[in-house]
């Protein structure tokens, strides 16, 4: 589970069972190979290769389930960033200023899971 998530951090999409996918780059890269040693670490086993469909997904399909991933992650933090601000705007003038700190907070976390997900 815990290799599932770190993953899905990255943004790395399922194209089957146990084989996830990442648009190469040199950080995608090393995004890899530290989960590879983390599984090694833990006992199981992984490979790293690089891969290109030829049969099967076509590189379309395979963009469309970055895509999916993303446009999902998206719409719940906008979902997220909706309820905040209507949650401020709808306090009273006296309400804000005590929900002023805990709303920045809020937002703060909202802008990093962003760019974490960019």
């Amino acid at each position: 589970m815990r290799i599932w998530r770190r993953l899905q951090g990255l943004g790395a999409v399922a194209i089957k069972n146990s084989v996830y996918a990442l648009p190469r780059s040199e950080q995608t890269l090393e995004d890899f190979q530290w989960v590879v040693r983390e599984i090694l670490q833990g006992g199981g086993e992984a490979t790293l290769c690089e891969a290109q469909f030829v049969e099967g997904l076509t590189d379309e399909q395979v963009q469309a389930l970055f895509h999916t991933a993303r446009n999902s992650d998206y719409a719940l933090l906008a979902q997220e960033a909706r309820a905040l601000l209507a949650s401020f705007s709808s306090a009273k003038e006296a309400e804000r200023e005590d929900r002023r700190a805990e709303a920045a907070l809020q937002l703060q976390r909202l802008r990093k899971r962003f760019s974490e997900v960019i």
